[in-house]
């Protein structure tokens, strides 16, 4: 489930400066784009000055200096209630704790970087406590220049949950979870208008069991490490404006795989091609277009391809406003040892606006949709949510949020319960306040 995070930061660190996507979130479903903090030198994608990112030194973190690093520590308490926790019908809500911690210490040299940081986050249900787990992150990374080229280094730890709301889990009883280790390297080589960037990223994905409806729900299968080699040629026709050509070959070799089953390896071959084009103003539009395919070891699972699509478009109407638009469509790996693989759509809109100097609004919409493999089962997933954001001082800052959420799924009553697919219909209300405190 949680590849495609790991698949689109891959891709971040292949077109640092060239291309930026913005990764489409389902619910709780790429945390990796929550805890991952771009300004981590090898995780960096340079998007560019939005009303959300850009800098307000009156009301910034300060930072603590030591010596060539600035450190910026965080901790954040956020209160409120949540109307349906175990993403069921008849909806089971409670009132939740959410307490984050987070460490970043970045260098400050005039050229080259090396960064690193810690987030810790713990979600407690107070009247639900089975369903109560903590996530947390750790990371590492750093640029080498060399004359004009650039070599990036990134390593990523990743403990996560998996919860009932998710796409592309089944029903289960509490959050079951994993972990992902992430290493990746690429090294931009700049040749006047063109340059080029290959890059190698491995990936291990280590998976707990749980239940489902009181079944056992055995995960161990899915462990699995993925080599993916890529290419990224970018040739600048215009300043700003770039013509950018990605080349991906993932290998999967699962590493706990029972006799009893056929194995699970594959090779997926992505290619994509397309523009970055910005028109120093108003607009800026990020876009690929191409074709996926993954081809599996054993002749039990059929080959699955598909258009595939990454983009994303900036436009600033004004200087207070920010409208960012994603669009997203790939092919993943599932949850499920009986569709191996499904196909998901994305498209999601951000709006961000300055009201204040200190005190900003945003309301964003998003629509998922899972096709799994033979028509074995389809879910789709809305979400809706507006915020506004005070910047008390440079110490504090106060948060109020609602989101709403709704999941579909034509999954049988046999599905969700013994063949363990993917989870049923829900929707889900989320109110919180949140209090954040920096250095």
């Amino acid at each position: 489930m949680r590849s495609r995070a790991l698949r689109l930061a891959s891709l971040f660190c292949a077109t640092a400066g060239t291309l930026v996507l913005c990764s489409p979130k389902a619910t709780r479903a790429q945390l990796i784009d929550q805890y991952l903090n771009t300004a981590i030198p090898g995780f960096d994608v340079q998007p560019g000055v939005t009303v959300a990112s850009r800098l307000r030194p009156e009301y910034d973190y300060p930072g603590i200096r030591v010596g060539d690093f600035i450190i910026l520590p965080e901790l954040s308490e956020s209160a409120g209630y949540d109307s349906n926790v175990t993403g069921t019908e008849p909806a089971q809500g409670s009132p939740f704790l959410e307490t984050q911690a987070t460490v970043r210490a970045v260098s400050d040299w005039g050229r080259d970087s090396l960064g690193g940081g810690i987030t810790i986050d713990n979600n407690s249900y107070l009247d639900l406590p089975r369903q109560s787990y903590t996530n947390w992150i750790a990371t590492l990374g750093g640029t080498y220049d060399i004359d004009r080229d650039v070599l990036s280094i990134g390593y990523a730890h990743l403990n996560l949950n998996q919860t009932s709301r998710d796409l592309d889990v089944p029903q289960l009883d509490s959050p079951v979870a994993y972990r992902i280790n992430d290493l990746h390297a690429s090294y931009k080589a700049a040749l006047s208008a063109l340059s080029l960037q290959p890059g190698i990223e491995i990936t291990g994905f280590d998976y707990d069991n749980g239940t489902v409806q009181g079944v056992p729900y055995v995960q161990s299968y899915r462990d699995r490490v993925v080599f993916t080699p890529s290419l990224t040629a970018s040739y600048e026709f215009a300043p700003l404006r770039s013509l950018v050509l990605v080349v991906r070959d993932s290998d999967a070799h699962y590493t706990n795989e029972p006799t009893t089953m056929a194995t699970q390896n594959f090779n997926d071959i992505s290619v994509l091609a397309g523009v970055n084009y910005d028109t120093g103003g108003q607009i800026r539009l990020r876009a690929l277009v191409g074709y996926e395919t993954r081809h599996f070891v054993s002749e039990q699972y059929a080959t699955i391809s598909a258009p595939i699509v990454e983009a994303s478009a900036v436009w600033t109407p004004t200087g207070l406003t920010t409208i960012t638009g994603t669009v997203a469509r790939y092919i993943e790996d599932s949850a499920s040892d009986t569709t191996v693989g499904y196909t998901e759509t994305a498209a999601k809109l951000a709006v961000d606006h300055e009201y204040l100097r200190n005190v900003l609004l945003n309301a964003t919409a998003g629509f998922y949709t899972d096709s799994y493999q033979q028509n074995q089962a389809n879910q789709s997933y809305v979400t809706l949510g507006a915020g506004v954001t005070w910047l008390i001082n440079r110490h504090m800052r106060l948060v109020g949020r609602y989101e709403f959420s709704s999941r579909q799924s034509n999954a049988s009553q046999a599905e969700l319960g013994i063949g363990q697919t993917v989870g049923g219909s829900y929707s889900e209300n989320r109110f919180l306040l949140q209090l954040k405190i920096g250095l």
